[in-house]
């Protein structure tokens, strides 16, 4: 499979697959095989399952309010997981 097919299946845009390709960060195994193709190596246990979730946001705005921010991520966390989120 092409990385832009590969991008696509994943929900991940081309280019940023094609940074990760550059960057030897891409989650698969790849290979340019071309001057403009690269090639994922797709098996069945290689391909990253997508995860479902939710992001967490807690800031302060200093660093003397630490356990502030210890407090609300504890909150956060405990909500997420009261709501049923990963």
């Amino acid at each position: 499979m092409n990385l832009k097919e590969w991008a696509k299946a994943q929900g991940v845009h081309p280019q940023t697959a094609y940074r990760w390709f550059r960057e030897g960060s891409l989650p698969v195994p790849a290979e340019r095989v071309g001057p403009r193709t690269i090639l994922v190596n797709v098996e069945a246990n290689t391909v990253p399952e997508r995860v479902g979730g939710v992001g967490l946001y807690a800031r302060v705005s200093s660093h003397d309010q630490k356990p502030d921010l210890e407090r609300q991520t504890a909150r956060l966390s405990a909500w997420a997981v009261k709501a049923g989120h990963r």
